[in-house]
């Protein structure tokens, strides 16, 4: 890279170093927007927590602990994936592990004609994939510049206008945590014809005991009348596991986009959901679950651009934290001055299940027009004793209860999901990450 700082620190040296070593293996004639985004990121650094949008999020232990890419995916035998791919899910299936998309283990061979599905690789090989970036709109991070940089592959999905998927598409991102501090990074892209409709599981897994980064993008170009359920899984490993991912759409007239985001594993995890309304009658739905136990820490940025009118956006994410976990929500709509009309609702909230959990909750609204409906609030609490004594008296014991009723907050957000073998997979998933909740795993 020309041009770079005599004053770079040493981590940023380290990926620099580490850019060098796999460029001539990363696939496409992409190297001028690879050195600009590289040198974007080298010049801004890691984000710190004087950066408003950081500043409840310490991401040192990524930056100090220098992970390297994984240049090819460690053999993962397909038994070693059975506990991760819910039962009773008829759907097609993709697997990249390590941040290779992996045939064999995938499954799909019967997709509906006018979708295809395909490594990102081969995608930016043969000329066909669309300019990376063009979503992020400004609104990404270094760690967004640097997946521009280094990303070698992923998710290439493609949906002509009218096609609709037959079931929906499973996208196992498998880290094999076989050596220590390897990092993936991976970009999807998912571009979405017009009045297309389309249902993805996006399902970020840890195996193994090593130290991994995964950072992931994933991109999304929404045509109009085009509609996307997207479920967002994070099980990362819980110790050993670092995750960064971010989301960007562009949504064109009548576009429809609702997203899920699960959080229950990482280390650390920081998650960005954005979209910009682009047209008129574009809508997006946000619902978001994260569930940090033990010094697990969890941040979930929203940003949703009303551009243009009769816009609708619905916002609703539930924390549920204990031991010493700690919870970040930042919700940011802006509405534009030419986006008369909009209809947006917003609301945080936590439960706090003990002393030592921390959450900060910061919903933001910006308005630029003056003909709009707009709501937002959020909320931090403790479980309500009087509600834990009834169900005491109906026979449970103290830890039950509480568990019955934690897990009753979150799944006002779970229960929508109406596919049922995903519903149960995550109810299931949830009860194990409270306390006493594993006894009610299996009535799920």
């Amino acid at each position: 890279m020309t041009g770079q700082r005599q004053d770079i620190s040493p981590s940023i040296d380290h990926y620099l170093a580490e850019f060098a070593r796999i460029e001539r293996d990363l696939p496409g004639d992409l190297t001028r927007e690879r050195h600009e985004r590289l040198r974007a990121f080298a010049d801004g650094g890691f984000p710190h927590k004087k950066i408003e949008d950081w500043k409840y999020t310490d991401v040192s232990a990524i930056e100090a602990a220098r992970f390297e890419m994984a240049t090819s995916a460690a053999d993962v035998p397909s038994g070693d994936l059975a506990d991760w791919c819910p039962t009773d899910l008829d759907c097609h299936r993709a697997v990249i592990v390590d941040g290779h998309f992996q045939p064999h283990l995938s499954d799909l061979d019967a997709l509906p004609t006018g979708i295809r599905v395909r490594a990102l690789a081969e995608s930016l090989a043969d000329g066909s994939a669309p300019v990376l970036g063009t979503t992020v709109d400004g609104h990404g991070s270094a760690f967004t510049d640097m997946n521009a940089a280094f990303a070698a592959d992923g998710l290439h999905l493609q949906a002509d206008a009218g096609a609709v998927a037959d079931k929906p598409l499973h996208v196992l991102i498998v880290a094999s945590g076989r050596q220590d501090r390897v990092m993936a990074q991976v970009r999807n892209v998912m571009e979405l014809g017009d009045n297309s409709d389309i249902r993805v599981i996006e399902h970020y897994v840890g195996l193994g005991e090593h130290s991994y980064f995964t950072n992931a993008v994933t991109e999304v170009h929404a045509a109009p009348g085009a509609r996307l359920e997207r479920i967002r899984i994070q099980q990362e490993h819980p110790e050993n596991g670092y995750h960064v991912a971010s989301f960007h759409a562009r949504q064109q007239r009548d576009s429809r986009i609702i997203n899920y985001g699960i959080d229950l594993g990482g280390r650390l995890a920081r998650i960005d959901t954005n979209s910009r309304l682009d047209d008129t009658g574009a809508e997006i739905h946000l619902y978001g679950v994260y569930a940090p136990t033990g010094d697990q820490h969890v941040d979930n940025h929203t940003r949703v651009d009303h551009a243009k009118p009769h816009g609708t956006s619905r916002e609703a994410y539930k924390g549920v934290l204990s031991g010493k976990s700690r919870g970040v929500f930042n919700g940011k709509v802006i509405v534009h001055k030419d986006a008369q009309k909009t209809d947006s609702e917003q609301s945080s909230d936590s439960l706090l299940l003990s002393k030592q959990a921390v959450v900060d909750a910061k919903p933001e609204l910006e308005i630029y027009a003056d003909d709009v409906k707009c709501a937002h609030g959020s909320t931090v609490g403790q479980l309500d004793e009087s509600a834990v004594f009834y169900l005491m008296s109906r026979g449970l014991d103290q830890d039950g209860a509480r568990a019955v009723l934690t897990y009753s907050f979150v799944d006002e957000i779970i229960g929508q999901i109406d596919l049922e073998p995903i519903r149960v997979f995550l109810e299931r998933a949830v009860l194990e990450k409270l306390p006493a909740g594993s006894r009610f795993a299996g009535l799920a």
